[in-house]
């Protein structure tokens, strides 16, 4: 009768130890769902402009213009980022290249292309590169005087075309962009502002089509956007 006991006692603690370790496994695949739905704002930005439809773009066109008008300045430019090619296209001809392998001669066009490219998709480039990010709160955003969330973006002291920028970028509730600053190698006034305006979809990717400061007159547009 008392090793009848003793097994039934046993029994009992066994099951509750095993329900322990389901209870304990249940909480663990619980954190690791959370921490996996859990974004940084950077994530939520990129998310509110489309990122998870980039994986089906094979073809983005477009013209990059300064001052359109009169005496615009423009660039156009066919990307094909699966294959990683680009080509710029001008009156005279057009030139390609692979940025994989950027060669002497075409590193003056690298520059251009990625200079044009990030202005187009700029709050991709919150994940795709390696930044830090400061979140600075609640504050209005410089030019439109409007509620937003303030964020410092640091890139690297190293490495790219123009290692140690930074960006200061106000945001609203929705995660968009409503202005940034930019500050070449961290410097502590910026050297241009402006906003982001007249977002339209292509292919459910967002695009921020004009930038303006109305008190320098800057006026940066995109024209010709195809994506495909």
């Amino acid at each position: 009768m008392k090793f009848y006991t003793a097994f039934i006692v046993m029994m009992l603690f066994l099951v509750s130890c095993n329900n322990d370790k389901i209870s304990r496994e249940e909480q663990n695949e619980q954190l690791v769902v959370e921490k996996a739905i859990e974004q940084t704002i950077l994530e939520k930005i990129a998310g509110s402009y489309g990122l998870p439809n980039w994986k089906n773009v094979n073809q983005v066109a477009f013209s990059f213009v300064v001052n359109p008008g009169e005496n615009e300045f423009e660039r156009r430019w066919i990307w094909s980022p699966k294959l990683n090619m680009v080509s710029s296209i001008n009156q005279s001809d057009t030139l390609s290249y692979n940025r994989a392998d950027v060669k002497e001669e075409f590193v003056k066009t690298d520059k251009a292309f990625v200079n044009d490219s990030f202005w187009l998709t700029f709050p991709f480039h919150l994940v795709w590169d390696d930044v830090s990010f400061e979140d600075l709160g609640q504050q209005l955003s410089p030019i439109q005087q409007k509620e937003s969330t303030k964020i410092r973006v640091n890139y690297p002291k190293e490495g790219g075309y123009t290692p140690g920028d930074s960006y200061e970028i106000y945001v609203d509730d929705n995660y968009k962009i409503l202005e940034w600053t930019y500050h070449p190698k961290g410097q502590a006034d910026p050297a241009l502002g402006n906003t982001f305006e007249n977002q339209q979809s292509f292919m459910g990717i967002m695009i921020d089509m004009e930038h303006a400061n109305p008190e320098n007159g800057f006026q940066l547009n995109f024209r010709d956007v195809v994506i495909k």
